[in-house]
């Protein structure tokens, strides 16, 4: 019989993780109403073309409410399937789909080298902290298998920009327009723009001041017409904190420097206007001269 996930030492977990568990745990209790990726779009598009059918061990990091490890278990009923997360309430909503999931943080997998064919990261480097991202690469590429393979979908920052620069455009063409033709409807159009100026920031590719406004302003609404209520003071305050949450958008440069002291062969997979990466990475085995060169390199990084 096997152990459901306990909350025990929540506490010393959320220190221990920064306040990430704290952040997920939260996230949990919203996940069906503020979620903004399309996850059986993933699959179909990226995922389930680059899984065989057959047996393989494949990793799940980051589970959130397990609609991957559903999807595995249906599409690819062959595979041994596994998932990671940080939070222990996401992986109450995991466990009701594949009892195989543990809780730990991406850079330290508790599992033996070598043990996977297929890591699947579905914006999990997107969204964990920047000081954890090289340990979490370090550790995908360990657990894998030689010819194992990384398929992730993360945060590209050239579509961000381009998304970013179409909308503020049109919604300032729009300003414009209501100035002229309907003044008042200007009260409305112009502020809009100005959080729309300050929604992105194409210099430093990070989410720029009004993004938690405009990020919460979603998911109030969404909130208000799946749950048919308005919400209370208490569910306010956490939306608000969720809307909040730091996001790396990556640039191609900074992708090839992330994965640079890896054994993984990266294809960034994208094409002009991508607002994201579906990254391909093939692990490689290394000649015995490249390990002991890498496992220096690393030790004086120590």
């Amino acid at each position: 019989m096997e152990k459901k996930i306990t909350d025990s030492g929540t506490d010393s977990r959320i220190r221990m993780l920064g306040g990430d568990a704290e952040y997920w745990d939260t996230a949990s209790k919203y996940w069906k109403d503020v979620v903004t990726v399309n996850p059986h779009w993933a699959w179909n598009t990226f995922y389930c073309k680059n899984i065989p059918d057959n047996p393989v061990n494949i990793l799940v990091v980051g589970v959130t409410d397990g609609t991957f490890l559903k999807l595995i278990r249906e599409f690819r009923p062959n595979a041994w399937v596994c998932g990671v997360d940080f939070s222990f309430s996401m992986l109450v909503f995991a466990q009701e789909v594949e009892k195989k999931v543990v809780c730990c943080q991406g850079s330290h997998l508790p599992f033996k080298s070598e043990t996977f064919d297929i890591v699947l990261s579905d914006y999990f480097l997107s969204v964990i902290r920047k000081d954890v991202l090289e340990g979490a690469v370090k550790e995908i590429e360990r657990v894998l298998t030689h010819d194992g393979v990384l398929l992730a979908k993360e945060l590209r920052h050239q579509g961000h920009m381009a998304v970013w620069a179409v909308l503020s455009s049109l919604i300032g063409l729009a300003a414009l327009a209501s100035l002229t033709l309907i003044p008042a409807l200007a009260l409305l159009t112009f502020p809009l723009c100005g959080l729309m100026l300050f929604m992105y920031n194409p210099v430093t590719h990070r989410m720029g001041r009004s993004a938690p406004l405009l990020k919460f302003l979603v998911h109030l609404s969404k909130f208000i017409i799946k749950r048919k209520r308005l919400p209370t003071v208490t569910e306010i305050k956490e939306l608000y904190y969720l809307s909040k949450k730091y996001l790396n958008i990556f640039t191609e440069k900074e992708i090839d420097h992330l994965f640079l002291n890896s054994f993984l062969t990266i294809d960034p997979g994208v094409t002009l206007l991508s607002w994201n990466f579906s990254l391909t990475g093939v692990k490689t085995t290394p000649s015995r001269k490249d390990k002991r060169v890498y496992e220096r390199e690393s030790r004086q990084k120590i």
